[in-house]
């Protein structure tokens, strides 16, 4: 047997719902640019987490590169410092997610930039780049 809720109730359950999800954090999405006719495209989304930390997630397209390096570089895209001031996870199959110790805030305050290397084998070569 089947029982429906009167409306009414069915619309306080509803709010409940909806009042227990948790609040969106704030996002920041930088799109990346292609670098050594590589064809790699995508972008960096930077997720607050709210606690002083930042969740950094790169999708690329073709997402058929198997596994290319990130970082999180002090410069910009076309002043780069080979120093990475935040190691990413490497970009596999077209997506890469890291926790850094940073806010977005920090990170977008200029004079920070996500570099992704061809391969572990060719560091050398970029395939892409966003200044944050």
């Amino acid at each position: 047997m089947i029982r429906f809720l009167p409306p009414a109730i069915a619309l306080v359950l509803l709010g409940s719902l909806v009042a227990c999800q948790a609040p969106a954090r704030p996002s920041t999405v930088v799109q990346l640019e292609t670098l050594n006719a590589s064809g790699v495209i995508g972008t960096v989304t930077l997720i607050d987490l709210g606690d002083g930390t930042t969740e950094v997630a790169i999708r690329v397209e073709p997402a058929e590169n198997p596994d290319m390096p990130a970082h999180i570089h002090p410069g910009s895209c076309d002043d780069l410092i080979p120093q990475p001031k935040h190691p990413l996870e490497n970009v596999v199959n077209g997506a890469s997610t890291t926790v850094v110790q940073a806010t977005v805030a920090e990170l977008t305050a200029g004079g920070l930039a996500v570099n992704i290397h061809k391969s572990n084998d060719d560091l050398r070569t970029y395939t892409a780049c966003a200044d944050l």
